[in-house]
């Protein structure tokens, strides 16, 4: 990859966020992370409500990634004022501060912009959030697009990591197989399990190309959790006795959940003719990891 500007991502001890700094500073980027919560060597802590970017080095520094955020849905619905600070009015302030600087910020948005009632959503296509967090994704979104001439909106799809640690999907079913634990997957919900890895990548790519506006990136295929389960699993050779479908209706959320949360990438794929990692072989890291 060429070299881009410098690059600033806030929320680089999270998932996406590591991935996407690891993968920047690994293609010789000059980047900068930060974290709030979770400390990591070599970032810097920031957190949106209360710090400021002066306190900040960013010369040289083009874009401004921003996946720090209150992310958990019901979190979000259950504390709704301090999801509304960090969301909205934490994020508002932030990209004020940085493109009075002239850095181009890069909003991770989110699928929950949308109902879900359909999936296959394309970035034209009407915004109709169910949950909080997806009001608030749509309050930033409508704030960039209203105000700023150059900016990168990002809607990825389900993303997963393949650290023992990260506990997302696959990671996460493996570690309750290891405790001998039932597992629970949805199969009325349709989702597209995605690389952090690729989302790092897609992104770098589309900075290199100098793109603006609304990008959706997610994996090109879509499952129900229960199908990504049985699918991993059996490649794995397990047959395990403590596994079984439900409805997403049988989880205790106090927060609605998309029954399709797939996106259409076209416009990503037309652009960068980027090429996803195709599941097997994330699943043979997975392996390698735990």
């Amino acid at each position: 990859m060429e070299k881009s500007n410098g690059v600033i991502v806030f929320g680089a001890s999270g998932l996406i966020g590591r991935y996407l700094y690891t993968y920047l500073k690994n293609n010789g980027e000059k980047v900068i992370g930060t974290y709030f919560e979770n400390p990591e060597e070599g970032l810097i802590h920031y957190d949106l409500v209360n710090s400021s970017i002066d306190e900040l080095d960013l010369r040289d520094i083009k874009y401004a990634i921003i996946s720090s955020a209150a992310t958990k849905l019901d979190k979000c619905k259950d504390n709704p004022e301090y999801s509304q600070k960090v969301n909205v009015f934490g994020i508002k302030k932030l990209i004020k501060e940085v493109s009075k600087k002239g850095i181009i910020p890069v909003f991770m948005s989110s699928a929950s912009v949308f109902n879900g009632l359909t999936g296959g959503y394309s970035e034209e296509d009407e915004r109709d959030p169910i949950s909080l967090y997806g009001k608030q994704k749509v309050e930033v979104e409508d704030f960039l697009i209203s105000n700023f001439k150059d900016y990168l909106i990002i809607r990825p799809g389900k993303i997963f990591g393949v650290q023992k640690c990260e506990g997302v999907l696959f990671t996460d079913w493996y570690e309750k197989y290891k405790k001998n634990e039932e597992i629970l997957c949805a199969d009325d919900e349709q989702l597209a399990p995605t690389y952090a890895k690729d989302v790092a990548e897609g992104i770098a790519i589309l900075i290199q190309k100098n793109c603006k506006g609304i990008y959706h990136v997610n994996y090109p295929e879509h499952f129900s959790r229960y199908e990504m389960a049985l699918n991993f699993f059996s490649f794995l050779g397990i047959n395990y006795n403590k596994f079984r479908s439900c409805s997403i209706k049988d989880f205790n959320f106090s927060e609605k959940r998309m029954k399709n949360s797939y996106l259409n990438i076209s416009k990503f794929i037309k652009e960068t003719g980027f090429r996803f990692t195709p599941l097997e072989e994330c699943y043979k890291e997975i392996i390698k990891n735990i």
